[in-house]
């Protein structure tokens, strides 16, 4: 007997039962694993996997004793590796179907390929500045942005990639709840290597927000050289007045202009045009 085999079908496992003993003594084992494998018929994926635990089914190997074992399935293992380059980041708000992109895989059209080749610069350390991506809803700003970012978390660089609106309700929720959290986050995005803020703008303003939260990571990473990507719906002149957002307040204008002038300072101006890929 070979050291692995597998049961593929009841005729095959009728044939071997009946012309070898050892497999007609292990007959037990080798059902069970047949059944584990029919419930893997016509599997569309784990999102109705049909074993006890997803992804997982069993297996027969024969190192002098027959040993029954879990195996991981395609589906699980292609799952298994998106969850292992997510897990490098170190603060990670890419979705699990965006985190197989990478810039030697990720397909562009004829508006993005600017974009994409400024982002390659990034990459391969060509350029000492972040860039600040302004574009309409969908054109592909954070879909480009993602595939940079997975790149260079499989270089092993200290990746932060923050959706923005997503990562102040969160300190809002830490505030109240761990406080302790709010420091270690804000360290977190001070120090990673490349910190994308993605859709920033978005986001509801306050002076904790703007001042005590942004400037204080931006500031940093201006004083440390820190690249930094910016993705926006708003062009910088309209981000300035939505951190500016009580005009009544002369403080208020003073405080957003020094935000935006480290934001300016730590990025290059693109704007990216095209038609909405969402919807198409």
């Amino acid at each position: 007997m070979s050291q692995k085999e597998l049961i593929l079908n009841d005729e095959h496992l009728s044939i071997v039962a009946k012309s070898d003993p050892f497999v007609d003594d292990h007959i037990g084992s080798y059902m069970r694993v047949l059944k584990s494998r029919k419930l893997c018929d016509n599997c569309p994926g784990l999102y109705e996997c049909r074993q006890p635990s997803k992804g997982e089914r069993l297996d027969l190997v024969y190192d002098g004793v027959l040993i029954e074992e879990i195996e991981y399935c395609d589906y699980a293992l292609d799952q298994k590796k998106k969850e292992s380059v997510l897990s490098k980041y170190l603060y990670c708000d890419v979705p699990k179907e965006l985190s197989d992109l990478d810039l030697e895989s990720v397909s562009y059209t004829k508006e993005q390929k600017s974009l994409y080749l400024e982002l390659a610069k990034i990459l391969h350390e060509k350029s000492e500045k972040g860039l600040y991506i302004c574009g309409d809803l969908g054109v592909g700003k954070t879909y480009l942005c993602t595939a940079l970012a997975n790149s260079l978390v499989k270089q092993g660089k200290k990746v932060a990639f923050v959706k923005v609106t997503n990562f102040f309700n969160q300190m809002k929720s830490d505030f109240s709840e761990n406080p302790e959290n709010v420091g270690v986050k804000i360290s977190l995005l001070k120090k990673a290597d490349y910190l994308f803020l993605d859709d920033i703008g978005a986001e509801t303003v306050s002076e904790f927000v703007r001042d005590d939260v942004l400037f204080r990571i931006l500031d940093y990473r201006l004083e440390n050289k820190k690249i930094t990507i910016f993705t926006s719906n708003l062009n910088k002149e309209d981000l300035l007045k939505h951190y500016q957002y009580d005009r009544r307040e002369k403080s208020n204008l003073m405080n957003a202009r020094r935000l935006m002038e480290r934001i300016d300072i730590l990025s290059d101006n693109f704007i990216l045009s095209g038609i909405n890929m969402r919807r198409r």
